[in-house]
């Protein structure tokens, strides 16, 4: 592996630290495949720490199908499945569903009305095939990205060949069980292709590509800017005079979006990798080139726990005639940190790179193609060793009161957050919070705590309370806390991962997310008045429910279980607590249906619910 390694000077930014010697050691690199080709195109973590990869294999049928393999954290095989009929079938992109299943989208010649279609399949979590469905007409269409939406269903990004053989982008949006509920197209008189969308905030959606139809050169990157309904609200091109695209995009933690893609006009020469940055409004911020004098193009980019970016992609060796991998880390601001170049090709073989994802130890996971010139190609998934992460001048640390979090709609969690100076001079941070939601949908932030002073080597701590939207989407969400200097300047992160699911509506989740507590000294948490415990929910239940109490101080708590013939079946809790709001999540999976009772004692107070378990 051949590495060159830049350091850059970050310019106002507290945190400097020395890179690791080599973030470029391949730490293992794994292959997956039969006797014909494979490519990845698609790379997702999963909640179980692994990951899923999609993309095609001609193994079993020589004219493709979506070919999907599940790996656990180290990339070692789970299981693997295809997908499809008779004719070619491509998978282009995947994503955990928020039930713990898979969604995944492509491009099929087996099923539809036209040459190519739009094709999407649903799948349970170990790859059992729930359901498929295919999108277009008598033209050809092709689906590159699938998000879930925060209504359950499910949102397209691909293209449109017209009958003037011009090409547009294409949007279509289902419901839950991929049924369709609108599709649009969107372009001029050329070429418009749309590689990636993203569910924002107010419902709608960004979706990037290029155009051929506007801009400054042959071809820029496009992105536009819609609805719920998938009506236009704005459109923004970007570019030189020569040509650009965008084969990814982000939404970033400060509510603007990052494009990575290709350039021309820019550069070292050739072609080279394209890093965009805009605000909200899909307003120019900064761009960026990174490559050398052959071609370069990114095809995937991530926004990383240090607010600065990773982009992965691939290189032209002009020796060889072939390609090779080409991952691009950089600042907050697109500084070129370093870069790994791959030597894993040789003559007969060709490697490339489709996306990328951050691990949680400061490594990365890589996926793409690994190809043997006139014999076969793999899928291949390369875990790249990254920089530990660097001490920072403030650390900040949050610890959920009661893990696994799990807490309905309208509901509250509480935590501990910890600032910590690491140096033996007075600091000043900021901390501020934020989530990212099932749908990849960014949340926040809920406070921003700024200008808090720590003294040498202090560490400050607060306990905090989270309300819960009575309409926040249900699934897994990543809660994390930051400190720096909001928003330009993230110098550490903390998270833990909630889970929300339906609950009744309540007068304080009509407030949406709020946070309460606080950091200064004798700034009290907002804390509840009096012990209560609370109504199970939901109740009647299947298996699961989650109990809620309340503590308005440190208290021995003690939670148990009974039937209805007084016999304890669970004890949820036993010790002490510190005051705030808890949940619990009692797991029924072993016990009889019936009524139960559900017991909760905190010093002096004692009080009993019912509920009811029903198969």
């Amino acid at each position: 592996m051949r590495i060159s390694v830049f350091f850059a000077l970050l310019l106002g930014l507290l945190l400097v630290s020395t890179a690791a010697a080599d973030p470029c050691d391949t730490l293992w690199w794994r292959l997956f495949g039969g006797s014909g080709y494979e490519e990845a195109y698609s790379l997702e973590a999963t909640l179980d720490g692994g990951y899923i990869v999609a993309g095609y294999s001609t193994t079993v049928d020589p004219s493709g199908d979506f070919y999907v393999v599940k790996t656990d954290a180290e990339g070692n095989l789970l299981w693997d499945n295809k997908y499809g009929g008779s004719n070619s079938d491509v998978a282009r992109s995947v994503q955990q569903t928020s039930e713990g299943g898979y969604i995944i989208a492509g491009q099929t010649r087996s099923y539809g009305g036209g040459n190519d279609d739009v094709y999407l399949v649903k799948v349970d979590s170990v790859g059992n095939f729930e359901w498929d469905h295919a999108y277009g007409g008598t033209v050809s269409e092709a689906g590159f990205l699938v998000q879930q939406t925060s209504d359950g269903g499910y949102i397209i990004a691909g293209l449109i060949w017209l009958e003037s053989q011009n090409m547009d982008m294409y949007l279509v949006k289902t419901d839950a069980s991929g049924d369709t509920l609108w599709v649009r197209n969107f372009g001029g008189g050329l070429w418009e292709k749309a590689y990636a969308v993203r569910q924002t905030s107010d419902g709608g959606y960004i979706v990037a590509g290029f155009t051929g139809s506007f801009g400054a050169g042959a071809y820029d990157v496009y992105l536009i800017k819609v609805d719920a309904d998938g009506n236009l609200i704005w459109d923004r091109t970007y570019g030189g005079t020569s040509y650009e695209g965008a084969y990814a995009a982000q939404i970033t933690s400060d509510g603007g979006y990052v494009l990575a893609g290709w350039t021309s006009s820019f550069g070292s020469g050739g072609d080279d990798m394209y890093l965009v940055k805009t605000d909200a409004d899909g307003n120019f911020l900064w761009q960026r080139a990174y490559g050398g004098t052959d071609i370069e193009w990114a095809q995937s980019v991530r926004q990383t726990s240090d607010g600065g970016y990773m982009l992965a992609g691939w290189t032209y060796v002009e020796d060889y005639d072939q390609t090779n991998t080409y991952l691009v880390k950089t600042d907050s601001d697109g500084n070129l940190l370093w870069e790994c170049i791959g030597q894993e090709a040789g003559p007969e073989e060709s490697v490339g790179l489709f996306d990328v994802q951050e691990a949680p130890d400061g490594g990365y996971v890589a996926a793409g193609k690994d190809y043997v010139r006139g014999e076969n190609g793999d899928f291949c998934l390369v875990k790249y060793a990254g920089e530990p992460p660097p001490l920072p001048d403030v650390s900040i640390e949050i610890v959920p009161d009661d893990p696994p979090v799990t807490v309905p709609q309208g509901g509250r969690f509480s935590y501990t957050g910890t600032l910590t100076n690491n140096t033996e001079d007075p600091q000043i941070t900021d901390a501020w919070v934020m989530a990212v939601g099932p749908l990849e949908g960014v949340y926040g932030p809920f406070r921003n705590f700024q200008d808090l002073q720590l003294g040498p080597s202090q560490a400050r701590s607060a306990h905090l309370n989270q309300q819960v939207h009575n309409w926040a989407p249900l699934g897994f969400y990543n809660y994390i806390a930051y400190c720096g200097d909001y928003p330009s300047t993230v110098m550490d992160s903390s998270s833990f991962q909630i889970e929300v699911i339906a609950g009744p509506l309540t007068k304080a989740g009509e407030a949406g997310w709020v946070l309460t507590g606080s950091f200064l000294e004798g700034d009290l948490a907002d804390l509840p008045s009096e012990f209560a415990l609370l109504s199970n929910y939901p109740n009647p239940f299947n298996a699961s429910t989650v109990i809620s109490y309340e503590l308005p101080a440190t208290s021995q708590v003690k939670l148990e279980v009974h039937n209805i013939s007084g016999q304890k079946v669970a004890t949820l809790v036993d010790g002490e607590q510190e005051a705030g709001y808890r949940s619990v999540n009692w797991d029924a999976s072993e016990v009889s249906s019936g009524v139960y009772f559900y017991k909760l004692t905190a010093g002096d107070y004692t009080e009993i619910k019912t509920m009811t378990l029903l198969r």
